[in-house]
């Protein structure tokens, strides 16, 4: 559940309807990934098409007033606050967050004799919750600061190699499994590079 906060957070929203059945909505490209999330919340709920995206809306009150308690509020891309995780659910917390707002890059660098080179980022429209996110690398895993940037009205938050493995170990221990396959990929076939070399 702790995955699903984080994707909340991220890629989803609270829903207020005007008959006061509130709840929650999560978009995603991957509907695969909303089919977990319906398993996993055990949601009766169709998985519905957008023009570019898939998206899961549960309306469920109780759901709806917990988040309220969490932090979360309606029409909240500027405002989030990083919420108080249990340490023991922070990496499932970050690994949502990731799937729901982080991209991971791999390339071949040129200037350094075409080695390859992994970038990790987060990206978010609320300042506040970026820096905590940031803060909350660095106390759990060490992580630097990275390199905060403020770009068409989102904050980008990025890091390096060191740190992008490191970021990768944390959020895939050995007891997750709801995650995106195809970021997982990315970082594992930065890994097999490097085992060639």
């Amino acid at each position: 559940m702790a995955y699903i906060l984080g994707l909340i957070t991220t890629d989803g929203c609270l829903v207020e309807h005007k008959n006061g059945y509130h709840g929650i909505n999560i978009t995603s490209k991957d509907k695969e990934l909303l089919e977990d999330v319906k398993r996993t919340m055990q949601a009766m709920h169709k998985i519905g098409k957008k023009a570019r995206a898939y998206h899961l809306q549960i309306r469920n009150r109780v759901l709806f007033k917990d988040l309220l308690k969490l932090g979360l509020t309606p029409r909240k891309t500027r405002t989030t606050i990083f919420p108080n995780v249990p340490k023991q659910y922070v990496s499932d917390f970050v690994r949502g967050c990731f799937d729901g707002d982080g991209s991971v890059f791999i390339w071949k660098e040129p200037r350094w004799r075409h080695t390859w080179q992994i970038r990790s980022t987060f990206s978010s429209g609320s300042g506040e919750f970026i820096k905590g996110l940031r803060r909350v690398l660095h106390e759990n895993i060490g992580l630097t600061k990275g390199y905060l940037q403020l770009r068409r009205e989102a904050y980008e938050l990025k890091y390096a190699i060191t740190d992008s493995l490191a970021l990768y170990r944390f959020m895939y221990n050995t007891n997750c499994d709801l995650y995106l396959e195809r970021k997982k990929r990315i970082f594992e076939s930065f890994l097999n590079s490097r085992k060639s070399l």
